[in-house]
């Protein structure tokens, strides 16, 4: 049995070294992110219906971000559909558990 993987995405301005790295996360009663619900329909790497956990969300180099690639820290998976993308920025300004500090190194919608 594989152990349990959650899916980041990494959301950045092109004008900028710092990026925020968010995850898709099992979407239950209790969590506090729910701002953003996405399923199969909307990523094929999705196995259920998942939340993006904005509260978890973290800033990085996007430098030490390419890095962790390259020595299998993350998997590249396939390309994030264009709306799917658009969803997650959208409820990454409208979360509530997002600071302004993280919201700034996102393009605006």
């Amino acid at each position: 049995m594989s152990p349990p993987r959650h899916i980041h995405i990494p959301l950045f301005r092109s004008d900028e070294e710092q990026l925020l790295l968010v995850n898709f996360t099992t979407l239950r009663e209790s969590c506090i992110d729910d701002v953003c619900i996405l399923n199969r329909d909307d990523y094929d790497e999705l196995t259920h219906a998942s939340t993006v956990a904005y509260s978890k969300a973290i800033i990085g180099k996007k430098t030490s971000f390419m890095q962790a690639i390259q020595v299998g820290h993350f998997i590249p998976l396939t390309n994030l559909p264009s709306a799917a993308l658009r969803k997650i920025i959208e409820g990454a300004h409208q979360s509530e558990e997002l600071s302004t500090a993280k919201r700034r190194l996102m393009a605006p919608i």
